[in-house]
C-alpha cells in the first residue's frame, strides 16, 4: 500500500504514459480503492465509453486487476454478481525501473531477450504469435526466419522466470473477502497503519484479490505447446501389419491434437513481465553490494552464488531467509559465476567464514559439531542484510538534513531505546542543545517522546520524558518523503520537456540561442533522470525489499 504522497506519483505515471483520460480513472482507484463501473463514472465524470477504453489500457498494463463478487439477493430476488476494479500501485510504480529491468535482462540473458521483454513492457501482454510478429517487424524478416531464434529466446526467459502468463481476468470472490475501501484519517494515519500491517505481516486488500487472480507456479511458467520437446512415437515395422496401422493411426492423430494445441497456445495465451523475479534479483544485488562493500570481493561472491542457489526456493519476494545448503551446493553455484570459475575449496571457506563470523549475522551455519564440519549447512538471512541497508541510508539522511550531532542522538536512541534528555545530552556529548535538536527530530517524526507521571495528577513538570526511535514509523516517513522528493522530480521534468518541444520545432533551423536553451534543457533533464534512478533505488529498499 503506498502513501500519500506514493500515491499522487502512481497518477502522475499514469498520466505522462497514457494520458488524462486513463490518469482520471486511474485516480479514482487509487484514491476510493475498488469500485464498480458505475462509482467511477460518478466519480471521474466520463463517458461509459471513454471509461471502457480507459480500463482496457489500465488492464493491458497491469496497472489495475478486475474481480467478481456475489451479493445474496434479498427475498426471492436471484443473487447479484457485481464486477470490481482495483488499483494495482506497486505495479504502476514499477514504471519507473523499466531501464533497470531491460538492462538486467540483457546482462543475463542477451540483447534479443531484451529485445522481447521492451516489447512486453511497451505493449503490456502480448502472445507468442505478437512477439515473433514485432521481432519479425524489427528485423525486416520473414516471421519464418526469426521464429525459432525468438521462440528459444522465449524459453530462456521463461525458465528464468522473466516472464510468465497472465493471471485470470475476474476472479471471483466471496462477499466477505472483499474489503470496504480505507477510511480517510488525519495525519496520513491511512497509509501508516498500512504499512505497519504489512510490516507485522499482514496481507492487504491488493495482495488478497492478486492471490485469488493468480494461477498456481506450475502454471504461470508452462511453457507453450509448442516449445516443450515431445519424444518420438515408435511404430513397429511392416506396412501389412494391423498392430502398426494402429500405432501409426493413433500417432497421427496425436501429431494433429499437438498442433492444434500448439497452435491455440501461440494465439490466444497471453504473456506479460513477472516485475516479481526483476525485483528479486534486484534485492540480491543491493545484498552482495553492501557485503563486497562492507567484507570484500569475495565475500560478495560467495554470497552471490548462495543467492543463485536458492533463489528457485524463495516463496517471496521478501524472503527472510534462504533454505539451509551445503557447501558442495554453495561451490558449484559460485563457479557458475564469472567471478568465481577459479574459487578454490580453501577460498570458499574462508569466504563463508567471514560471513558467519561477521556481527551483522549475514549467514549462520547449523548443523556443524566443530570449526566448518562437512555435514554443516549455510542460511543467509537476506532481512537482516535489508535491514542494515535501510539503516545505513536512514542515518545518512538524518546526517545530511540534521547534522551531525542529531545523526549521534538518532543512532544513539537506536541502539539504547528510552533515554531521557539529560541522558542523552552526557552520552551524544551534546549537552546544551540536547532540547533544540531533539525537537527538531520530533517535528519530522524521527524520534517520539513519551511522558511517565510520577504522580496521580501528571504534572509536566513531575512527569519524565523518555526519547525514543519507533522504526517502523521512521520508514515510513522515509518512504513518504522518498515518494514526495519523486513526485517532485518528474514534475519537473515533465516541464522541462515540455519546454525543449516548444523550442524544438520540426524541420525548423533553430537559432543560436535556442541551440543553447536546447543544450541546457537537456543537461536538466540528464541530471533530473539520473536523480529519479536514484530515488528508485531508495524505493525498492523502503518499499519493494
Amino acid at each position: 500500500m503506498a502513501t500519500q504522497f506514493g500515491r499522487k506519483l502512481a497518477c502522475e505515471l499514469i498520466f505522462s504514459h497514457f494520458g488524462e483520460s486513463v490518469q482520471k480513472v486511474c485516480k479514482s482507484l487509487v484514491y476510493h480503492g475498488q469500485l464498480s463501473l458505475p462509482e467511477i463514472a460518478h466519480y471521474t465524470e466520463m463517458s461509459t465509453t471513454q471509461i471502457h477504453n480507459s480500463l482496457l489500457v489500465l488492464v493491458q498494463h497491469s496497472c489495475i486487476q478486475a474481480f467478481k463478487v456475489e451479493h445474496g439477493g434479498i427475498g426471492s430476488a436471484p443473487p447479484r454478481v457485481l464486477t470490481l476494479y482495483i488499483a494495482l500501485t506497486d505495479n504502476i510504480l514499477h514504471r519507473m525501473r523499466f531501464p533497470k529491468f531491460l538492462v538486467l535482462v540483457k546482462e543475463d540473458v542477451g540483447d534479443q531477450a531484451e529485445a522481447l521483454v521492451e516489447g512486453l513492457l511497451e505493449h503490456g501482454r502480448l502472445t507468442l504469435e505478437q512477439l515473433i510478429q514485432q521481432a519479425a517487424a524489427l528485423a525486416g524478416k520473414a516471421e519464418g526466419e526469426v521464429a525459432t531464434v525468438v521462440k528459444d529466446c522465449f524459453q530462456r526467459l521463461l525458465a528464468n522466470h522473466y516472464i510468465e502468463r497472465c493471471p485470470v481476468p475476474e476472479p471471483s470472490l466471496c462477499p466477505n473477502i472483499a474489503v470496504e475501501p480505507a477510511k480517510k484519517t488525519a495525519c496520513g494515519a491511512e497509509g501508516q497503519g498500512a504499512s505497519l500491517l504489512a510490516a507485522n505481516g499482514a496481507i492487504s486488500e491488493e495482495q488478497r484479490i492478486m492471490s485469488a487472480a493468480a494461477p498456481t507456479d506450475a502454471e504461470r511458467f508452462q511453457a507453450p505447446v509448442s516449445l516443450i520437446s515431445m519424444g518420438g512415437t515408435h511404430t513397429e515395422m511392416g506396412g501389412s501389419n494391423p498392430v502398426g496401422q494402429k500405432r501409426k493411426r493413433e500417432a497421427l492423430q496425436i501429431d494433429a491434437k499437438t498442433a492444434t494445441a500448439a497452435a491455440m497456445d501461440e494465439k490466444e495465451v497471453l504473456w506479460r513481465v513477472n516485475y516479481e523475479e526483476f525485483v528479486r534479483r534486484l534485492r540480491h544485488q543491493a545484498c552482495v553490494a553492501l557485503v563486497r562493500s562492507r567484507i570484500d570481493a569475495m565475500a560478495g561472491t560467495v554470497l552471490e552464488g548462495m543467492l543463485d542457489a536458492t533463489c528457485r526456493h524463495e516463496t517471496s519476494v521478501k524472503q527472510h531467509s534462504s533454505v539451509p545448503m551445503s557447501i558442495e551446493i554453495i561451490m558449484d553455484s559460485v563457479r557458475n559465476l564469472q567471478l568465481g570459475q577459479g574459487m578454490t575449496v580453501e577460498r570458499l571457506q574462508v569466504g563463508l567464514q567471514q560471513l558467519v563470523s561477521d556481527s551483522a549475522g549475514y549467514v549462520s551455519r547449523i548443523g556443524e559439531q566443530a570449526g566448518l564440519a562437512e555435514g554443516s549447512q549455510y542460511v543467509v538471512h537476506l532481512h537482516k542484510i535489508i535491514e542494515l541497508l535501510r539503516q545505513n541510508e536512514v542515518e545518512g539522511i538524518v546526517l545530511q538534513r540534521y547534522g551531525q550531532e542529531c545523526c549521534r542522538i538518532f543512532r544513539l536512541l537506536g541502539l539504547n531505546g528510552q533515554l531521557e534528555q539529560k541522558q542523552i545530552g552526557e552520552r551524544a556529548m551534546v549537552p546544551k542543545d540536547v532540547r533544540e535538536l531533539l525537537y527538531r527530530l520530533l517535528k519530522d517524526h524521527y524520534v517520539q517522546v513519551q511522558e511517565v507521571a510520577k504522580t496521580a495528577e501528571h504534572v509536566a513538570s513531575k512527569s519524565i520524558h523518555l526519547w525514543c526511535v519507533d522504526n517502523q514509523a521512521v520508514l515510513h516517513q522515509v518512504l513518504d518523503d522518498i515518494y514526495h522528493a519523486a513526485s517532485n522530480l518528474s514534475q519537473r521534468l515533465a516541464h522541462e520537456l515540455e519546454k525543449e518541444q516548444q523550442i524544438h520545432v520540426p524541420n525548423a533551423n533553430l537559432t543560436n540561442s535556442q541551440q543553447e536553451q536546447v543544450k541546457r534543457i537537456q543537461s536538466i533533464m540528464t541530471v533530473l533522470e539520473a536523480s529519479l534512478l536514484k530515488l528508485d533505488n531508495a524505493m525498492l529498499l523502503f518499499h519493494d525489499f
